[in-house]
Parts: C-alpha cells; structure tokens; sequence
C-alpha cells in the first residue's frame, strides 16, 4: 500500500499534461486542415463559373443588339465575346469598353445585361467576353495567369480584327474583373481604366475574411493590382460602394492611394453589384464627367441614360 500511496502523485502531472496537449492537438490538427483546404480549394474559391446562373448562356434582351464573335487566345483557347454598339449611332461617342466582369456567373446573366444596356445608352460601345471556363467559352486551367492571357487577347482582336484604335479603347474591371484590368492596363495602351468595386490584391481580401490563417503566404492567385497602380500613366475613374459587403470600401480607398495621377475616386451606394442602379445619378454623373475629361476634346461629353 505505501508504494501505491507514493506513485500516484507522480501519475498526476502526467494527466493534467494530457489534458492539456491532446485539445491543443486538435486545434493544431484543424489549424492545419483549414490551411490544407484552402490551399487545395483556392482556385475554386477565387473563380466561380458555376454560381449566378453557372455556364447557361441567356438569350441577348431584344433591345441589346449584340453581335456574338469568338476570340482564341495564344494558347488556343475559344472565348465567346459579345460586341455591343452604342445604343444610338447619331450620340456615338466612338469610345469602346473592354469589360472584365467579375468572378461568378457569365456575360449574359441579366444583371449584366441591365448594365450593359444602361452603358450602351451613354453612347459608348462594350466589348465584354467570358474568361476561360465561364459560358460558352472553352475549358483550360482557369489560373491569374489564364484570364490575363484571355484579356490581352480580346484587346488584340479589339485593335486587329474590329480596327478599333488603342487611344479609343476604356479598360473596365468590376470585382476579380478590376485585377484583370489593372494588369491589363499596365501592359497596353488606352484611353483610361474604370474601376468598380475593386481590391488591392486577393491575399489582401482573403486575409480580411481569414484573418487567423497564413493567406498572404499561401495564396498563389494574387492579382496585386496595388502593386501596378503606379505604373499605369492613363487617366483612372474608381467607383466603390461605401456599403459594399464583398470587397469593403476601404479596399478601394486604398487602391486609389496606390494610384498615380491623373485618377479620381467616386463613393457610390448600392452594394457590390447594383450601384449602377441604385445610385445611377451619381454613376453615370461620374462616368460622362470623366469621359469628357478623357475624350475632350475629341467627342462630347455621353449623356446619362434615360431611367
């Protein structure tokens, strides 16, 4: 019995560590697993094809009259593309837009389509296509360095095959849309870059979501559109929601200070996707200001679209 007395002190410690290591195992094994996911998942988080509609193609709004054209890139991959001319010839502006649309859905999902329309009216024209793997366009490794490829081919085709000057082309990129453009942007030339709901880099908004994860050390899809805006001498216009829940304002707040001139910075209402609607007078006031600033004095100033 004074053995048994003299050994269980001893046994204590070595619970108490036990119970101590096996939570603290466990929070590093899900620490881990949380790492692992979203290393293995990054891609599919940062593109989703699927979501808003997925990869069915609308039918175009008789009012929008598109002419359907297919772009191949370098590396041979098919994208469909949709030329939109401006609404009315006679207000013509003879500025296009080359349109990034963001990281969910396709080009004919209505709610691009409503814009697209709105845009034509200013009397602008769009060029806007879908990247590798969303729509109709083919399947290839769908990767930061794919989608660029995919809008450097578009611009081509722009200027080769449509003969549209480069002096007369405005880069568009809305959400994951406004990395594109940005990189797009610093190595081509044009008339201006517009912004919309746009981010400094995609490890940046990660760690924001993930703020208890390495994101910035494992993120390889990293669209650091921050790091570029120095660089890029045309005039710039970025439009940000104050009551954006997806890329919060202070996102683009900090993108405009890595921009140098000339740039302009316009607060809007109206969430990530819909200021163009919700706030429309601000919008679209914003945009003709701009435009005539970056087209005087070669065209009129667009006018507002009619609501």
């Amino acid at each position: 019995m004074p053995r048994v007395a003299a050994a269980l002190p001893a046994e204590a410690p070595r619970s108490r560590r036990w119970l101590f290591a096996v939570p603290v195992g466990l929070l590093a094994l899900g620490y881990l697993g949380a790492i692992a996911y979203l290393r293995i998942n990054e891609r599919r988080i940062v593109f989703a094809p699927a979501a808003y509609g997925g990869r069915t193609m609308i039918a175009p709004a008789p009012d929008l009259r598109v002419e359907p054209a297919r772009v191949t890139t370098p590396d041979s991959v098919a994208l469909v593309t949709w030329v939109i001319p401006p609404a009315d010839s006679a207000t013509a502006t003879g500025f296009w837009m080359l349109v990034c649309h963001g990281n969910a859905g396709n080009i004919s999902i209505p709610l691009r389509q409503e814009w697209a329309r709105a845009m034509v009216a200013t009397g602008l024209g769009l060029v806007t296509f879908d990247y590798r793997g969303f729509g109709a366009s083919e399947d290839a490794v769908l990767d930061e360095a794919g989608v660029y490829r995919d809008a450097q081919a578009v611009y081509d085709w722009m200027v080769t095959v449509r003969g549209i000057p480069r002096d007369r082309i405005i880069i568009y990129g809305h959400s994951l849309g406004s990395g594109v453009a940005t990189h797009l942007a610093a190595h081509a030339e044009a008339a201006g870059l517009v912004l919309e709901g746009a981010f400094t880099s995609v490890p940046d908004v990660g760690a924001s979501v993930y703020p208890w994860l390495p994101v910035r050390l494992i993120a390889t899809q990293r669209f650091a559109s921050a790091a570029r805006m120095d660089s890029i001498a045309m005039p710039k216009l970025l439009l940000h929601a104050t009551d954006d829940a997806v890329i919060p304002y202070r996102f683009g707040e900090a993108l405009f200070a890595a921009a140098g001139a000339p740039k302009e910075f316009v607060p809007l209402t109206g969430g990530h996707d819909r200021a163009f609607k919700a706030d429309s007078a601000t919008y679209y006031g914003a945009i003709a200001r701009w435009l005539r600033a970056v087209t005087a004095p070669d065209v009129e100033s667009p006018q507002p679209p009619a609501h």
